[in-house]
């Protein structure tokens, strides 16, 4: 091979041949074979299986970087990826994700069959360039929201703000997890609740978590 020839391995699917897993043998080889990071983009969450989000939750535990998008569903506590993100994952609301797929360790992709007949089971893509690619999507909107919400808090702290209005906290235990003056964090609440133009902290809540803010 010359010094100037492409060391690019192409893709041919006879050499990585896809697998269909259901749900028992896709826990424990997460379980077992996942070392550094998981990606989760998931469409639909209610619709996703218990057992996942518990098995984000241990791996999150084991201080694997577990990070998920997902579409719009129910806000924070009542969410079925609370178990993940309470557990360390970090999860972010995103409108438009067209499918359900992992991603272990940018080396492997899992993507959901469409329609009921497949319900629980994904196909295994054992391919770095495929599972990288998905990574790649996965950074770009992270980025994207990243930015989105930079541009969108004009005060220091604020999605510290949201967070503490996630976790449903009265305004004291707020004010004092934040250093804040009971006074400044009811201020900065409101300037949260106008900028997401809600009537009520719980729908300011709601609405920063469709949005991708927490």
């Amino acid at each position: 091979m010359s010094p100037n020839s492409s060391r690019t391995v192409p893709f041919r699917p006879a050499d990585h041949p896809a697998t269909q897993l259901g749900l028992p043998l896709l826990e424990l080889e997460l379980a077992e074979q996942t070392h550094a990071e998981l990606l989760v983009l998931s469409a639909e969450p209610e619709r996703m299986h218990p057992a996942l989000p518990r098995l984000f939750a241990r791996l999150a535990r084991r201080r694997v970087a577990v990070r998920i998008l997902h579409g719009p569903g129910q806000p924070g506590r009542t969410s079925p990826l609370a178990p993940a993100w309470q557990a360390g994952a970090t999860a972010r609301a995103v409108t438009g994700l067209p499918y359900q797929v992992l991603v272990r360790d940018r080396v492997v992709a899992y993507v959901a069959h469409p329609g009921p007949a497949h319900i629980g089971r994904l196909e295994r893509i054992p391919h770095p360039v495929v599972a990288a690619s998905v990574a790649g999507v996965f950074d770009t909107i992270c980025q994207i929201l990243d930015e989105r919400r930079s541009g969108a808090f004009g005060d220091e702290g604020q999605d510290e703000v949201l967070r503490a209005l996630d976790d449903g906290l009265t305004d004291d235990r707020a004010a004092a997890r934040l250093h804040l003056s009971k006074r400044t964090f009811a201020r900065r609440v409101a300037g949260v609740m106008e900028r997401l133009n809600a009537t009520s902290r719980f729908q300011a809540g709601a609405e920063a978590v469709r949005r991708g803010w927490i």
